[in-house]
Parts: structure tokens; sequence; C-alpha cells
């Protein structure tokens, strides 16, 4: 759960070096390998957005109540 602006420029950054890293494993693997290589990557991915999805859809005040 992301809980300030900070985690979520930190979320946004592992996000980033994540696309970065299945970017280039997207080239030097074969489609197999980088199937099996990029899921655990690219759920961990959707996980993050969500957080930061949920993260900005809430009010500031109401996360200095939560």
């Amino acid at each position: 759960m992301i809980l300030d602006d900070e985690q979520l420029h930190q979320a946004q950054s592992d996000i980033q070096k994540m696309w970065r890293f299945l970017e280039a494993a997207r080239r030097t693997h074969s489609t197999l390998d980088y199937e099996r290589l990029a899921a655990p990557y690219l759920l961990q991915i959707q996980q993050r957005q969500q957080e930061i999805l949920e993260y900005l859809s809430t009010k500031s005040e109401e996360m200095a109540v939560a």
C-alpha cells in the first residue's frame, strides 16, 4: 500500500526498471524463455500499478485520517 508521494515515486521508478528489464529480455531470450521469465514481473507490474491507482484515487485528507 502506498501511503505518501515518496512511495508513489518509488513505485513508479520500480515499474520503469521492470519495463526496461523486460524490453531487454525480449530481445535476448527465446519466446518460451521470455514468457517464463516475464510472468512474475508482469504480475508485479500489475500489482504496483493497482497500488498507484488506489493511492491516486484517494484524497490526501482521507489518507491522513486512515
